[in-house]
């Protein structure tokens, strides 16, 4: 009787899901800190509201631009200017996808204590959406792997299956590399002028400067002997 084993491709795909789960379950860890965070730190602050005096913008060429926004606000008297950011150790940027403008009116907490200390309700729900993110992703892998194993019997393969899917794996793998020298030799048999002058430009470089370490190394060696 043959010795059955889970085929390859299973394997491979087995392990790059645990990394998935691993490192989501990592983001949602760490986006579950920051929320303990946000709420240990607004749990004794005041609210208010501050006026946006600058906006600089970080562009994305993917998703949407960030803004940041700077900040006004009086407390006692006093007038504060900062940059609208809330002040925990993991914290998130309050401009991500925002669309204020100069002299807006937006609510923050700040801290009685030291009103520079402050929290931006925006940072939450930014952190909120990126934990559900990662929370609806670390579910759908969590059920991706379930239906592996329940699946799994589907995979199994013969000895034989399993010797000749690493010999086709290595075929192609070697096939591939081959492709790759061919389109790598054709590049550089496509313009031998062009590889001629930048060999001669490169000998010429190295010699110059060969040139000037051996002219360094002599003066210093007739400085060293008093000439």
């Amino acid at each position: 009787m043959s010795i059955l084993r889970y085929n390859r491709t299973f394997k491979q795909a087995l392990a790059v899901l645990l990394f998935f789960i691993i490192l989501l379950s990592s983001i949602v860890v760490f986006f579950a800190v920051s929320q303990i965070q946000y709420n240990q730190l607004v749990s004794n602050m005041k609210s208010l509201e501050a006026t946006i005096i600058d906006i600089d913008y970080d562009v994305h060429i993917k998703g949407p631009d960030e803004q940041e926004i700077y900040i006004e606000y009086i407390v006692d008297g006093v007038v504060y200017s900062r940059e609208l950011e809330t002040d925990t150790g993991i914290s998130f940027s309050a401009g991500r996808g925002a669309n204020y403008s100069i002299g807006d009116k937006i609510p923050i907490f700040y801290d009685p204590q030291n009103p520079k200390i402050i929290a931006s309700p925006r940072s939450q729900r930014v952190g909120i959406f990126y934990l559900l993110v990662a929370l609806s992703s670390l579910v759908f892998a969590l059920f991706l792997l379930r239906w592996m194993i329940k699946r799994r019997k589907k995979f199994l393969v013969t000895q034989e299956e399993y010797d000749k899917e690493g010999e086709d794996i290595k075929r192609n793998k070697l096939a591939e590399k081959q492709q790759k020298k061919r389109a790598k030799f054709e590049r550089k048999n496509r313009h031998p002028t062009v590889r001629k002058i930048c060999r001669i430009f490169r000998i010429v470089l190295a010699c110059l400067i060969g040139a000037a370490i051996l002219y360094i190394l002599i003066g210093l060696l007739l400085i060293s002997i008093g000439y």
